[in-house]
């Protein structure tokens, strides 16, 4: 199992895959068909899942998300938090944006997975 990183387009976010168990997700993901679009980092996190028994830290830095994405970012994170207790989360949001940092917040309710929010 290697790194993995998915670069940046108009639509999609970059996606930094690590063996170490850093997961880094970052820019803007709007596209229409998000699943798509993250099903290398799906898949990628399922292998990882059976090769490895580290802890996972996801750090989420994405200035815009439809709900679309929103749908493949709680899937990315159910299957974190399905991995009992082997994870966290970093909502990393504009300091002034309250939308962005709720949506972090709906997130982490439908999670059993810490969540540690930050603003910049």
């Amino acid at each position: 199992m290697e790194n993995k990183t998915i670069k940046a387009t108009e639509f999609g976010p970059e996606i930094i895959l690590e063996t170490t168990g850093n997961i880094t997700i970052s820019g803007k993901s709007r596209m229409e068909d998000a699943s798509l679009y993250y099903k290398e980092a799906h898949d990628w996190l399922l292998n990882y899942k059976k090769d490895f028994n580290n802890s996972l830290t996801v750090t989420l830095d994405l200035s815009y998300f439809n709900s679309s994405s929103a749908k493949q970012l709680l899937k990315l994170l159910l299957s974190i938090n399905d991995a009992a207790g082997r994870g966290k989360v970093i909502w990393i949001y504009p300091e002034n944006n309250d939308i962005l940092l709720e949506r972090g917040q709906e997130l982490e309710i439908m999670l059993d997975l810490p969540f540690e929010y930050k603003s910049k």
